[in-house]
């Protein structure tokens, strides 16, 4: 089986953008845009009804290949696909009808209902790209629909955008290339060469679309090909040792837990055998040991930048011992910083406090006890806030946060009635 380049689905978009300008020159699609450029051009034979024939063939040539270059990207190829392997589908021939129709709605709009065809192109042009997206995976019916333009124009965001100026920008550059070269240029070069430029187009502007797709697969639920086939070619030994454990805990729960307990000493370890960790360790009353592995996983989560699973993390420990507090400052500090953002303000209140008692000489002894004095008066505790910050200026009064933290008890003093 030959091997396939592949993507990386973490590119960023604007990024498939720039190097994607090299795609249309790649692999098979040279040769395909080439062959169809050339068959176009049978087109200036004088025969009556053959220039019609030859460019609905030709666009139907064209978007077959197009949408298996889409579909390919977006299974995770870096490569354009050998051939149109879909070639029995309708996808084509039901897109070209939706653009016709488009631009029919278009010229009529001025006429019927008033409105501008210009606004009605812009609008059209702007929901092509997922009506074509739509089409080449989830058929017609999907792609007539608009609520699933909306959905998924709203799960793609700002990309999509970023995907419908790369189009537009495209059409002018084709606009401009049938001006020059088609229009004012010589009848036959000049023409095959505005040919080859839209061709071209089309298919750098599938394998963006495809590319798009990859790259938010996760938020639409899509599973690319190539991911499958490499999780089919390398099993997940995790996944293995998992439930060779959980058929282990069914007579021997000791004997489980051992068994996880070497996995998670050789270092990074999925999240589902830390869960299952701690559920052994807790049917077994284990509690010494689940709070260590929690200060362990905690630290390693933060360094990982997935505070929001330490927080989870904290919380379970917090169960379990509501002393419990992370055992460093790099650890803890951020920790009590996301769960203020995050609107958890006891959890945040906890972790602040516990940061300035257990560390009160670090440089950031301060900015946590400002945040708990934050914290306090977001419970509704202004007493509580007051008297920390009188403390903290008593303290600290020559730290730089002692400004701030004599304006916060201002401004607690004018509107909770106490004392500053």
């Amino acid at each position: 089986m030959p091997r396939h380049e592949l993507a990386d689905a973490s590119t960023p978009f604007g990024e498939r953008i720039r190097i994607g300008w090299r795609y249309p020159m790649r692999g098979a699609a040279p040769f395909t845009i080439g062959a169809i450029t050339l068959f176009e051009s049978i087109a200036f034979l004088p025969v009556t009804g053959l220039k019609l024939l030859v460019i609905g063939l030709g666009w139907m040539a064209l978007y077959t290949y197009a949408f298996e270059c889409l579909r390919h990207t977006a299974d995770g190829y870096a490569d354009p696909p050998e051939m149109a392997i879909n070639t029995t589908d309708r996808t084509s021939i039901a897109l070209i009808l939706i653009q016709l129709t488009g631009t029919a709605i278009a010229v009529l709009a001025p006429l019927v209902f008033g409105v501008p065809g210009l606004l009605v192109s812009l609008l059209f042009a702007f929901v092509l790209p997922v009506i074509t997206m739509s089409l080449a995976f989830d058929g017609v019916g999907a792609a007539l629909n608009p609520v699933i333009w909306v959905q998924a124009v709203a799960r793609l965001g700002g990309s999509y955008l970023m995907l419908f100026a790369m189009m537009l920008a495209s059409s002018l550059l084709q606009a401009a290339a049938q001006y020059a070269m088609k229009d004012h240029g010589p009848t036959f070069f000049g023409t095959l060469g505005y040919y080859l430029i839209a061709n071209y187009l089309t298919i750098y502007n599938f394998h963006l679309m495809g590319a798009l797709i990859h790259h938010k697969h996760e938020v639409l639920g899509y599973q690319p090909e190539s991911m499958a086939i490499a999780a089919a070619a390398e099993p997940d030994d995790d996944g293995t040792l998992l439930s060779h454990v959980n058929l282990i805990a069914r007579d021997d729960v000791p004997g489980a837990t051992d068994i996880l307990t070497e996995r998670l000493r050789e270092g990074l370890a999925p999240p589902a055998l830390h869960l299952r960790y701690r559920e052994l360790l807790r049917a077994q009353q284990r509690l010494p040991e689940l709070l260590v592995h929690g200060q362990i996983w905690i630290a390693a989560l933060v360094v990982g930048g997935e505070t929001r699973r330490a927080l989870g993390v904290v919380q379970d420990c917090l169960d379990v011992d509501p002393s419990f507090l992370p055992d460093d400052t790099v650890t803890c500090g951020p920790l009590a910083d996301t769960a203020a953002h995050g609107g958890m303000s006891r959890l945040a209140l906890h972790l602040a406090e516990g940061y300035l008692r257990c560390w009160p000489r670090d440089m950031g002894a301060p900015h946590y006890g400002l945040l708990a004095t934050r914290m306090h008066d977001r419970l509704g505790q202004p007493a509580e806030a007051a008297a920390l910050a009188r403390r903290l200026l008593a303290d600290y009064p020559e730290h730089p946060l002692a400004r701030d933290i004599e304006a916060f008890l201002a401004t607690l003093a004018s509107t909770r009635n106490v004392s500053p």
